[in-house]
């Protein structure tokens, strides 16, 4: 994989009916019903930057997750590809309540005065309440989805083959790159946020993300680390018993199956590019 240099990362999002897969090059979409889409992942041009290059790729990544994984529409469709979009903008509409909710919580905070402990609580709160209401409304096989997503990294970053669905499901469904962990940093970092001016929240809560998306990141990279162990501790406390599931090996063969396709995708643009950088030189040396 990667043409023989370093290893591809991968990661992924849960959907309703399959799992979403990506690398740095390529994507691919494998669903329940057997469909299998893959496509390639624009370029970014900030991506040598810290923290500017996780804010433009945030655009891309909700237009990826949400219009083509979560919402799709195909000429034709079934029963179950209907259901399954309606599951996906279920969990949609239950996030975007959640989060006004909580921003409506946080405004109402800031009209008051109350004690520190009352303000760390209520700063923390909302966050719970966001957690524990996705989790109740949403369907379970999202959950079970996100352990498969998990499960099949995991297995790659293992060497474990991934058509071995087994081998697969034995691995973890606990991840240092989760999205959880982000989470996590964010319940705590925006404690912080409580005393920056209003007119400031928005661009402090933005630079907020993408610094807390880099301490994922880097401490992922070291999980050795006693302070990367403090670090993720509590984002993988809640995907042990709040945002996954264990999979069946039919779900966990949709997500490895996912998987392989985004390395495939990978692998051929990779060659492609490869192949186009090639051709000029060999031009030149004919001519």
């Amino acid at each position: 994989m990667g043409g023989g240099t370093k290893p591809v990362r991968a990661g992924g999002q849960a959907l309703a009916d399959g799992v979403l897969m990506r690398t740095e090059r390529a994507w691919a979409i494998a669903r329940a019903d057997g469909t299998l889409e893959v496509g390639p992942v624009p370029r970014n041009r900030f991506a040598p930057i810290p923290v500017l290059r996780v804010l433009a790729g945030l655009v891309g990544a909700l237009k990826l997750g949400i219009g083509r994984g979560m919402l799709r529409r195909g000429s034709r469709e079934s029963e179950g590809v209907r259901r399954s979009r309606r599951l996906n903008a279920r969990f949609l509409v239950v996030l975007l309540l959640a989060e006004a909710a909580l921003m409506a919580v946080a405004w109402g905070a800031g009209r008051v005065d109350p004690p520190w402990w009352a303000d760390l609580l209520l700063t923390l709160l909302p966050w719970v309440v966001v957690l524990a209401v996705l989790r109740m409304a949403t369907a379970p096989v999202l959950w079970r989805y996100h352990g498969a997503e998990h499960k099949a990294v995991a297995a790659l970053e293992a060497g474990v083959d991934l058509t071995d669905t087994a081998a697969v499901l034995a691995c973890s469904r606990v991840h240092n790159r989760c999205g959880t962990n982000l989470v996590f940093l964010l319940a705590v970092g925006t404690v912080a946020l409580v005393a920056v001016p209003e007119v400031f929240q928005v661009p402090v809560f933005l630079l907020t993300l993408g610094a807390c998306v880099e301490l994922v990141t880097l401490a992922s990279s070291r999980p050795g680390l006693l302070a990367s162990r403090v670090l993720l501790a509590g984002g993988k406390l809640l995907q042990r018993h709040v945002t996954t599931a264990e999979p069946s090996p039919d779900e966990q063969a949709v997500g490895c199956r996912a998987l392989l396709a985004a390395l495939a995708e990978h692998a051929r643009l990779e060659q492609a590019e490869a192949g186009a950088a090639a051709a000029p030189a060999a031009e030149l040396v004919t001519a």
